[in-house]
């Protein structure tokens, strides 16, 4: 009888040995990649919520992050309570796979179309003129959209307690520059957003001096990248074009195109985001001018917010139409 119970006992103890996880210890993958995202900003969620910081310590027990605030997170993160962590990536493959399809499609499009203006063109004899076109747009599309997805950030799950088992580290610090940064409070690494709107513009203005001129409409786009050059402050360039409604005579130029560089103010990303912007830009209409403008975000899915903004324009010297203003709807990528 005594020997049917151990007998037993040892069953049910290999029984439930085979239904835990294996441990993540240091060797395995889970482990090398938390590993590799020292000094990185990650994401670990825990039983009792998510934390975002920059990993500055593995210890076998914890984790120590920065998570930008006046202070160090006084108590590091126990290990035996991560369920998840995560990196930070970047969408750099993914935006110069879209935009080398989306340009190499346009160019073959707009290299058979203007080719087929010509005298005598044909299908097939356009078609050398097409391809190269789409060689060309393909190569544009592709470096611009590796540009603008380097600026889109995503949250890579690197660890999962329930698949990997219990997080066992080896012992290891960030270097000391990380450290400084993070004494600095510089807790947040330069990062970048992206914006892009459907844009109604309402130019006016010098209505005494012309007034079959004084109100003109129009519709367009507005596109900007902006890099963060500080805990509230991003900067970078913008571009926009409108297209004018309106008789010949009150619109000699269908068409402006502005170039210009924006600063944008505002807080840490949430549910809600207000933000304030002032700009500088020159025109097609051989002008150039400031701007005031707010807008407020709406946060859709993490990284990406609906966006709405008013910007105000005012030209430096006179001209006809002195003043500007913009309403955008849109989307803003983080």
């Amino acid at each position: 009888m005594r020997i049917l119970s151990v007998l037993l006992c040892l069953c049910l103890g290999f029984k439930v040995h085979a239904e835990a996880p294996a441990a993540a210890g240091p060797s395995s993958p889970s482990a090398r990649r938390v590993e590799r995202a020292l000094g990185d900003p990650v994401r670990v969620r825990t039983e009792g919520g998510t934390v975002d910081g920059r990993l500055l310590e593995i210890g076998t027990e914890a984790l120590t992050l920065d998570v930008g605030a006046s202070r160090l997170l006084q108590e590091p993160l126990p290990l035996s309570g991560v369920q998840e962590l995560f990196v930070r990536g970047r969408h750099t493959g993914t935006g110069a796979a879209i935009g080398a399809t989306a340009g190499g499609l346009a160019g073959a499009f707009l290299g058979m179309f203007f080719c087929l203006f010509g005298e005598y063109s044909t299908v097939n004899s356009c078609a050398p003129a097409s391809v190269l076109s789409a060689l060309g747009g393909g190569a544009v599309g592709g470096g611009l959209g590796a540009f603008f997805g380097s600026l889109i950030f995503s949250w890579d799950r690197v660890y999962e307690r329930t698949l990997d088992g219990p997080l066992a580290l080896a012992p290891e610090r960030a270097s000391q520059e990380v450290w400084a940064r993070s004494a600095g409070r510089q807790s947040w690494p330069t990062s970048g957003q992206f914006g892009f709107f459907w844009s109604n513009a309402l130019l006016f203005g010098s209505s005494d001096y012309h007034p079959e001129r004084s109100e003109v409409f129009g519709m367009g786009a507005r596109l900007n990248g902006l890099a963060r050059i500080g805990p509230y402050l991003a900067v970078g360039p913008e571009v926009t074009l409108h297209r004018l409604f309106g008789s010949e005579e009150r619109v000699p130029e269908r068409f402006v195109v502005s170039l210009g560089a924006l600063v944008r103010a505002a807080p840490r990303p949430s549910l809600l985001t207000p933000s304030l912007m002032v700009g500088v830009a020159g025109h097609s209409l051989k002008t150039g001018s400031y701007s005031l403008g707010a807008g407020l975000d709406v946060r859709v899915a993490h990284g990406t917010a609906l966006a709405l903004e008013l910007h105000w324009h005012r030209t430096f010297a006179g001209h006809d139409v002195d003043q500007q203003l913009n309403l955008g709807l849109g989307l803003r990528s983080f």
